[in-house]
C-alpha cells in the first residue's frame, strides 16, 4: 500500500501545481455542472454508465477533478470515516473512470496529488493505475458479434449444459427488480457485506426511474421462478450488475440459459457485454467459459503515512 510517505511536500506541490497550469480544477459536489458532465459522458467514447450524474448521485456523495471546461474528468466519490475524508468505490459502481481527452503524464500526477491531498484514506477502482502499483482486478467482457461466432467460442460443457436445458426454461422480461434483488441478496448476500440494504434500495430506486437504462430477465420452470438477473444498459455495453439462481435454478443451471438468452438478443448491436468480474476463480473460469476476454481495471490504495501510525499504535494499546 502507498502512503504519504513516498510523497514528500515538495513533490506534492509540484503536482499540484502542474494541475493548476494544466487546467485541471477540483471541484466540490455543490459546484460540479451536472448538464455539461452528462453531456460530457455522452459524447465521450471512454466512459461508461456508471459515469452518468443520475447514476453517481444514486449511491454516492462525490467530487470531481475536471479539465478545462468540461472535455475531460473524473468521479471522486467521498465519504467521512470518524472525521476522516475517504475515497471509495460506491456499491454497484464498477470504477471510477477518466474520460473525455486524455491525460499526459504530468497531468496524471498533478491529478492523483490532489486527490491525496484531499483523502486521509484512498481505495478506489479506476481505468488508470494512477501509483503505477495498482493492484489489476478482473474484468470479463464479450464483443457481441455475430451469435454464431460468440457460441462457437463456448466451452463444451457450457453449451452441453445451456442445451440441455433450455428446452424446460423460459426466460422472461420483468417490469421490476424485486425477485432479482432479493435472490441475489439470499444467494450471495453474506459474501458482499460491503452491499446493505440501502444499497440495494438505491439501486431499486435508480432502476424505477431510469428504466430505460436496465434490463431485468427472470427465469422460470413450470411457472415456478428460478432465476433472476439485472443488467444496466448504455454506451455500448451491457453490464451485468447482479443475478442469482434458487436451488433448482442452480440445478437447471438457469443463470447460463439466461445470459445465452441475452446474448442471443443482443448479438449484432456493436455492443460489449461486461461481466464485472470475478476475481473467484470459479466465477471468473464461469465468465471466460462464454468466450470473454480480460479487460482489467486497477484497484488503487494510498493512506496517509500518520494514520498508518495511528494503526499501529492503536494495535500495541490493544495489546498492552
Amino acid at each position: 500500500m502507498a502512503t504519504y510517505a513516498y510523497y514528500c511536500s515538495h513533490t506534492l506541490t509540484k503536482s499540484i501545481n502542474v494541475m493548476k497550469a494544466s487546467g485541471l480544477h477540483f471541484i466540490s459536489s455543490d459546484k460540479i455542472d451536472k448538464p455539461k458532465w452528462d453531456q460530457l459522458v455522452e459524447h465521450s467514447n471512454n466512459a461508461s454508465i456508471f459515469c452518468y450524474s443520475w447514476y453517481l448521485d444514486s449511491f454516492c456523495n462525490w467530487n470531481a477533478i475536471i479539465l478545462g471546461d468540461y472535455i475531460g474528468a473524473i468521479a471522486i466519490p467521498v465519504k467521512k470515516n470518524w472525521g476522516f475524508t475517504a475515497v471509495f468505490q460506491p456499491p454497484f459502481v464498477q470504477k471510477c473512470e477518466w474520460f473525455g481527452k486524455d491525460l499526459d503524464q504530468k497531468q496524471r500526477e498533478g491529478c492523483f496529488a490532489r486527490i491525496h491531498r484531499f483523502a486521509s484514506i484512498i481505495n478506489f477502482n479506476s481505468n488508470i493505475d494512477w501509483l503505477k502499483e495498482g493492484n489489476p482486478r478482473t474484468n470479463l467482457i464479450l464483443s457481441l458479434g455475430h451469435y454464431d461466432n460468440i457460441y462457437a467460442g463456448y466451452s463444451k460443457s457450457l453449451a452441453k449444459n445451456i442445451n440441455k436445458n433450455k428446452q424446460t426454461i423460459e426466460v422472461r422480461d420483468a417490469d421490476q427488480i424485486g425477485n432479482a434483488v432479493e435472490l441475489y441478496k439470499k444467494a450471495y448476500g453474506a459474501l458482499n457485506p460491503h452491499l446493505d440494504q440501502a444499497a440495494y434500495d438505491s439501486l431499486t430506486l435508480m432502476v424505477a426511474k431510469k428504466g430505460d437504462n436496465f434490463m431485468c430477465k427472470e427465469v422460470y420452470q413450470n411457472g415456478a421462478l428460478i432465476a433472476a438477473l439485472l443488467f444496466a444498459y448504455g454506451k455500448g455495453s451491457l453490464h451485468y450488475i447482479l443475478g442469482a439462481p434458487t436451488s433448482i435454478g442452480r440445478k437447471h443451471n438457469a443463470v447460463s440459459v439466461a445470459l445465452d438468452s441475452v446474448i442471443r438478443q443482443y448479438s449484432d448491436r456493436n455492443l460489449k457485454l461486461d461481466f464485472e468480474g470475478s476475481s473467484i476463480p470459479s466465477v471468473k473460469a464461469f465468465y471466460e467459459s462464454f468466450g470473454a476476454q480480460n479487460e482489467p481495471f486497477y484497484e488503487i490504495e494510498a493512506t496517509k503515512s500518520w494514520i498508518l501510525g495511528l494503526k499501529q499504535i492503536y494495535k500495541r494499546v490493544l495489546r498492552s
